[in-house]
């Protein structure tokens, strides 16, 4: 069914009505309905800036703040399901508690009253890395950097046991800076799982990206922080070379990526260094303990390798700072679908529009001309009573969504900006435990092997048969050949007290640095519990707030939908009976 809208009092209307009966005007037909629509009191959509296989993602202006946002609409045939919605906007709900420079900011999400289910994300000023690749090779600094930034990002949801589950280019999007370099931006941030269950579900097949799924999510759909470092190292491959690793149509890239060892990018282009060689072939190991132990393994690598390059140096030691963005055409993710027409309301008039006051204004100063003894019919009395009254209520709604989108935003800004400082001290904590873990590995590996050593050794001298002549010939006088070889042996002995003694030593420095591996644990678990007391009473207060809110528009629309009706009986009484000159739009 089309959706008409009056161009001056902006009401839409469903159906064959091709005049708008308050104002006059003949209505024009939307293409969209979506634009020009208000999303939770306080999103203006005005653009359409992007779309996908999951849905569509628009511009809006936040009508409070006065902020482009971006906001991606889920395609209704995957939040039919109210399991699926709750699931949908339980992964919205990790992203967005995330908060870290290189990844997208999930500000706010929710449900309309007409099922859409939404998100609503930071406005990103750029373009996406795979249309910056585009075929070609981006050099080994800038890949390196590029890479640092994403591998910096899924270290932090790591650490926060949120997994990307989709890296790949087209989800990295390179925001514009005020300076040189590459700002990034991970998108559609824990939000792939969700796609990806729906897909599945809806086609039977699974569906991704062959070209950066690691082996272990093909053989058995395992997923783990070491897959989203294998994609990255499919990312990094194509950036340093101008292609993926492994090409070929979908069943092809699938066979490769879980039996074919990766080729190394020297072998595509030049300036890429063996040792560049060497950590990208870590990356893509095809079992996942072949890998970086973590994501913060992996940047300390990323960053000594940039470092042997002098273009680099400067760069590797400066952690990145957060874009200076501005609005831009370019969407920061997208999908949604066109809202259906069942259960729709007949009107929908925007919320921003708060001029009936004066209307009711105008409409009591023609109503006095055209009857100036005051002797109104009763319909037209009660009509403009009651106008008056919901242009009133109207009023005070208006002012406590206002209101309440106000204090969402406050809370917002000052809930992120403590996760932003209580994320970085996480980082710095988290990076110390990944290389006192390590120490701390081979430390025991190196006891391991030297006890095996030395147990070895012992047992191979007892098992020869001449030791075990010798210990039968206690009490005799032994001959010149058991005499050296009893020496061999003692020689052998003390060797073999010596590495227990340096095992005992390292055993001790072992348990000092398991102690202050245990010291670092405990204090990331309480930057995690303060982080999720945080997250737990800022969803309470802010769900509150938003209940409010949804409250106020409901009641918003409804004494809007109220004085449409009644202006409808007001103006067609003054359209029947003021001068044929008389204008219904003064």
């Amino acid at each position: 069914m089309e959706i008409n809208q009056c161009p001056r009092c902006r009401t839409r209307f469903r159906g064959d009505i091709t005049v708008c009966p308050v104002d006059g005007e003949a209505l024009q037909r939307l293409q969209d309905p979506l634009l020009g629509r208000t999303i939770a009191g306080r999103y203006l959509i005005e653009d359409k800036i992007g779309g996908g296989g999951m849905g569509v993602v628009y511009r809006a202006s936040h009508q409070v703040i006065a902020r482009d946002v971006a906001i991606k609409f889920l395609h209704q045939r995957y939040t039919r399901d109210p399991t699926s919605r709750k699931r949908f906007l339980g992964e919205a709900r990790a992203a967005n508690q995330i908060n870290h420079e290189n990844i997208i900011d999930i500000t706010d999400f929710g449900e309309t009253e007409d099922g859409l289910v939404y998100l609503v994300m930071e406005y990103l000023q750029g373009r996406s890395l795979d249309h910056e690749i585009a075929g070609r090779p981006m050099g080994a600094v800038r890949s390196l950097r590029i890479a640092i930034q994403i591998a910096a990002g899924l270290a932090r949801a790591h650490e926060l046991d949120v997994i990307h589950r989709d890296v790949k280019p087209g989800n990295v999007f390179l925001v514009r800076k005020r300076n040189d370099g590459d700002q990034i931006k991970l998108l559609d941030f824990g939000i792939a799982r969700f796609e990806r269950e729906l897909r599945i579900t809806d086609k039977g097949t699974l569906l991704g990206t062959p070209e950066y799924i690691a082996p272990e999510q093909i053989r058995n759909g395992e997923v783990s922080p070491h897959t989203d470092l294998y994609a990255l190292g499919c990312v990094l491959f194509e950036m340093l070379v101008g292609q993926p690793p492994f090409r070929g149509n979908m069943t092809e890239v699938l066979v490769k990526q879980m039996r074919d060892a990766p080729p190394t990018p020297s072998a595509f282009t030049s300036g890429v260094s063996p040792e560049l060689d060497a950590l990208v072939l870590k990356m893509l190991a095809k079992e996942p303990k072949q890998r970086h132990r973590d994501a913060f393994h992996l940047v300390e690598e990323l960053r000594a390798q940039l470092e042997r390059y002098p273009e680099g140096r400067a760069a590797a030691s400066k952690p990145s700072s957060p874009a200076e963005a501005s609005p831009s055409r370019a969407p920061a993710a997208a999908s949604v679908s066109q809202p259906p027409d069942e259960g729709r309301p007949t009107l929908h008039i925007p919320l921003e529009r708060d001029d009936w006051g004066e209307r009711v204004v105008q409409y009591r100063r023609r109503l006095s001309a055209l009857h100036p003894d005051g002797a109104l019919p009763p319909e037209v009395r009660d009509a403009i009573e009651a106008l008056e009254r919901s242009a009133s209520e109207s009023q005070r709604l208006r002012s406590a969504l206002h209101g309440s989108a106000q204090q969402l935003a406050a809370s917002h800004d000052e809930v992120r900006a403590t996760r932003l400082r209580i994320g970085r001290a996480l980082d710095e904590l988290a990076a110390d435990e990944s290389k006192l873990a390590r120490a701390y590995d081979a430390e025991i590996g190196t006891v391991n092997q030297a006890q095996a050593a030395a147990a070895h050794a012992i047992d191979a001298l007892l098992a020869r048969p001449s030791i075990a002549g010798i210990a039968a010939k206690r009490g005799q006088t032994l001959s010149d050949e058991d005499a050296v070889l009893l020496q061999g042996l003692s020689l052998i002995l003390e060797s073999v007290r010596e590495t227990h003694g340096r095992a005992r030593k390292w055993m001790r420095e072992h348990e000092t640095r398991r102690a202050a591996l245990e010291d670092v644990r405990f204090q990331i678990q309480q930057l995690k519990d303060r982080l999720s007391g945080l997250n737990a009473s800022t969803s309470a207060s802010q769900s509150e707030v938003q209940e409010r809110a949804q409250t106020a528009e409901i009641q918003l629309r409804t004494e809007l939908e109220k004085m449409v009706e009644q202006a409808e009986r007001v103006a067609l009484h003054l359209r029947k009976h003021e001068a044929p000159g008389a204008s219904a739009r003064e």
